[in-house]
């Protein structure tokens, strides 16, 4: 099976535009065990870490887990950092930890990457099995921007090749060519998915996000709870 864009990809380029909002940590308690899916090279996970939570980061891209890990390992001089990290290259399908793992997941602007409706599902249903009962998913998403006429264009000019509402094929910025294709959600579309794998939207917020590319656009933030 070919490798996608996202396993191949230098570790260091993988996009990572957006910083943890603060209503993150009105949830997180002392002792809480942290998953961050789609980790990347590890800005959140060590930002998490340095706050004193123990984090596990995932990513399908082993060089990104290699270069989240090389950061931890400089960063253990601080004693607060030593040991609070844990970097594992995997599938968000198939995440290899028991159910019930951890208190608090976080993915950040993660499914916007996945092109799959199906497999976005089978993600959810997997972040959902690995929490415990009460845990909580923190998730960032960029939402369909009809409004904006760039984003309005892409979205029409790419479904013939997409064929999902709102995906749009993202161009690398120096030479055009398509690197992978990109997926923003509509409110119903975003809560549905949560809804419909168990959880229940606790907190919902649209915010302004920006993209890898400097644009500036609508997004929700969302904290859904595992009943």
């Amino acid at each position: 099976m070919p490798k996608s864009y996202w396993e191949t990809v230098p570790g260091k380029n993988i996009p990572s535009s957006l910083e943890l909002y603060p209503v993150v940590y009105s949830y997180l308690q002392e002792g809480y065990k942290i998953l961050d899916i789609g980790c990347g090279f590890g800005k959140i996970s060590l930002e998490l870490a340095s706050s004193g939570y123990s984090v596990t980061g995932i990513d399908i891209n082993s060089e990104a887990a290699r270069l989240s890990r090389a950061v931890a390992k400089s960063l253990e001089h601080d004693r607060k950092m030593e040991g609070m990290t844990e970097f594992v290259v995997a599938n968000a399908i198939d995440l290899p930890f028991r159910g019930s793992s951890f208190d608090f997941a976080v993915m950040q602007a993660f499914l916007t990457s996945v092109p799959d409706p199906q497999a976005r599902t089978r993600i959810i249903q997997d972040t959902f099995r690995v929490l415990r009962p009460g845990g909580y998913l923190y998730l960032v998403e960029f939402g369909q921007n009809w409004h904006l006429k760039l984003y309005r264009k892409r979205y029409l000019q790419d479904f013939p090749v997409t064929k999902e509402e709102g995906s749009f094929l993202a161009l690398n910025p120096e030479t055009g060519e398509v690197e992978f294709i990109a997926h923003h959600f509509s409110e119903k579309e975003l809560v549905f998915l949560l809804v419909n794998c168990g959880f229940e939207i606790d907190y919902f917020r649209v915010e302004e996000l920006k993209t890898r590319t400097g644009n500036r656009i609508n997004g929700f933030v969302v904290v859904a709870k595992k009943l």
